[in-house]
């Protein structure tokens, strides 16, 4: 399970007639300029700096150097004016997300500027430049200008960085899917040609009775270990017996080893299929802990929610899959909920996680052990990823509320109500008329600008809610 910092590689660039009038030039701004990158940038991300790029061969030879790094993000940082055709054929060949960042040495320029403060501080014109060429030529970026001394923009540089590694996931990311997905359930169905041609990410089939070898396989003393980590995590109910919370936990530890046998970066089962390869119970509680571990998760063998969950994971932090499951018209609230899977990092910290079995009737197995609970308040953006005509895929993100609501005793699987701050059947009309899906994923904090960038980093739609 590769939880690796997200690796930048920042390109600076400059005119080659600037080089010739001062040859130390390059040199002297490129100290410069890494040391400032270094002090914004090297506390939350790992920075590659490839030599200052000039020629288109240098900057060939610079992007190269990214790529050969597995950089996440590509930086283009033009420290003076830079001409866009020493770069332009090779940022349109490279599939690094692309990140365009119009700064300046000084935060103003004095009455009585010089010469020099022209020269460090008119790269501006390059940016613009190179911006309209990429545009014009249909290469798709991202564009930050600022300042270094104003923490609004290290912010928006920050929150950029890791929707391009957000992007990454997606285009990178191994996701196992154990059985075919649910039959009739299409919402979340696309051609594997388009997914290849605008996404990337492979999909790794594993067959339910592959799958139950994996639970076959796992050790009494790591079963031990499991149980030993639940009743330290949770509450567990006395209802839940000794065979039900160590089939759950041999279960649970099948689906984390499947993960980790294949390098998966998110996991998605259909129960249906489960149930008929005969598995011993559903490990809905084995997906929790991985979410919980920032691996992505979905039902139904669904490959896109299940990928989106782990490339918001790089982008935000703790994340979980939920549906929206219920509407309450009077209080103009969502229930939200599934089966049993949800990332109990996010719990409500006012109440301990129960640790209940839940009855289960689509299947001949035992109960499996589910964690109950409710998401913490806050705001919270829920996102959904659907292939679109024209778009290739569409990725729709909206804002809501995490209410802070009683207990619901007579509920088997984790739940939260949400708002979203409107009259709720003119939200859900909104929501399903621009294609938004009934799986979604949730993260803390308002992401649309950050959801955004992601999904124009990988060349598809995206739509606020």
């Amino acid at each position: 399970m590769d939880r690796r910092k997200t690796k930048v590689g920042v390109v600076f660039t400059l005119l080659e007639l600037y080089r010739k009038a001062h040859p130390e030039m390059p040199g002297e701004c490129g100290r410069l300029w890494r040391g400032i990158v270094e002090e914004m940038l090297t506390d939350v991300v790992e920075l590659h700096f490839p030599n200052v790029a000039i020629t288109p061969d240098e900057v060939a030879a610079a992007v190269a150097s990214c790529e050969k790094a597995e950089c996440d993000l590509l930086i283009i940082l033009p420290m003076a004016y830079a001409p866009s055709g020493s770069a332009l054929d090779t940022l349109c060949a490279t599939k690094l997300p692309l990140l365009l960042v119009s700064s300046a040495r000084d935060a103003t320029l004095p009455y009585d500027m010089s010469a020099d403060h022209i020269m460090a501080n008119h790269a501006m014109h390059g940016v613009q430049d190179l911006a309209n060429v990429l545009s014009r030529a249909g290469r798709g970026f991202e564009l930050i200008a600022g300042h270094p001394s104003d923490s609004k923009f290290r912010e928006r540089l920050i929150r950029c960085i890791r929707a391009a590694a957000g992007a990454r996931v997606l285009q990178t990311a191994r996701v196992g899917r154990i059985g075919e997905p649910f039959e009739g359930m299409l919402d979340f169905s696309f051609d594997p040609a388009v997914l290849q041609g605008r996404l990337g990410f492979e999909t790794v089939e594993i067959a339910p009775a592959d799958f139950a070898q994996f639970a076959a396989k796992v050790s009494q003393e790591h079963v031990d270990e499991f149980l030993q980590w639940a009743n330290a995590e949770f509450d567990v109910d006395k209802d839940l017996s000794g065979d039900e919370f160590e089939t759950s936990a041999r279960w649970g530890l099948a689906l984390e080893n499947v993960v980790e046998e294949h390098r998966l970066d998110a996991v998605t089962m259909n129960f249906v299929a489960l149930s008929a390869a005969r598995a011993g119970t559903m490990p809905f509680l084995g997906a929790s802990r991985l979410m919980a571990r920032g691996i992505g998760y979905a039902g139904e063998s669904d490959v896109l929610t299940a990928a989106l969950v782990a490339a918001v994971a790089r982008t935000s932090g703790p994340v979980t899959f939920t549906e929206m499951f219920c509407p309450d018209h009077e209080r103009s609230e969502v229930l939200l909920s599934h089966m049993g899977e949800c990332n109990y990092a996010l719990a409500n910290p006012k109440c301990r996680v129960r640790l209940v079995a839940k009855e289960f009737a689509f299947g001949d197995c035992a109960r499996p052990a589910v964690p109950i609970f409710q998401l913490r308040p806050g705001t919270v953006t829920l996102a959904s990823l659907t292939e679109w005509p024209a778009e290739g895929f569409r990725l729709i993100a909206t804002v809501g509320e995490v209410v802070d609501a009683p207990e619901h005793p007579n509920l088997d699987s984790p739940y939260t109500r949400l708002s979203f701050g409107r009259d709720l059947g003119g939200f859900l009309e909104d929501y399903s008329r621009v294609g938004g899906t009934h799986h979604l994923v949730l993260a803390y904090g308002d992401l649309r600008e950050d959801l955004g960038a992601l999904a124009r980093f990988c060349g598809i739609g995206f739509v606020a809610v």
